[in-house]
């Protein structure tokens, strides 16, 4: 779902959250939105959905288990010896 509105912004830079969108994100007053800067865009969404969006994003990273993981983990340290 696309919803689009325009906002004013006020002399210290707050503006309302068309009502609409407050209730397609199930927020409300005292609500902590997490903001992002994308090039030219303002991406606001609830902190424990760009958690969750996030999550597993590195997956694989380090190795495949625990012990590929553990491998990994110690050829570094030894590179800091």
């Amino acid at each position: 779902m696309t919803v689009t509105k325009s906002v004013r912004l006020s002399r210290k830079g707050q503006f309302v959250l068309p009502k609409e969108m407050r209730d397609a994100l199930k927020v409300g007053e005292g609500d902590e939105l997490l903001a992002v800067l994308d090039g030219d865009r303002v991406i606001l969404t609830r902190p424990e959905d760009h958690a969750r969006a996030a999550r597993g994003a590195l997956r694989g990273t380090w190795g495949r288990n625990s012990r590929e993981i553990a491998r990994y983990l110690n050829r570094e340290r030894q590179s800091w010896r």
